[in-house]
């Protein structure tokens, strides 16, 4: 069975967010996130439930594109011509 802290990890991992921005979301330190996601500790159950409210969200509220670079083609598409 997955842990709260592990759960966090892996949403924080999949959404690209630091340890930091998911402490700041949340409200505590990120020394906190860190003894979550390894086991450490738990979190108290204010925390607990600010966390399952966070990893009900979908999508996140700051979402971010990941966008591939093409170091071959100088920046501009093939196709057009134009910058990315």
């Amino acid at each position: 069975m997955d842990t709260l802290g592990r759960r966090l990890q892996g949403f924080r991992l999949r959404n690209g967010w630091s340890k930091r921005a998911i402490a700041k979301r949340l409200g505590v330190s990120t020394p906190s996130i860190i003894r979550w996601e390894e086991g450490i500790s738990e979190p108290n159950d204010y925390n607990r439930y600010k966390i399952e409210q966070l990893l009900l969200e979908d999508p996140p509220p700051t979402q971010r594109e990941i966008v591939q670079l093409n170091l071959f083609s100088h920046g501009r598409s093939r196709t057009t011509g134009k910058l990315r």
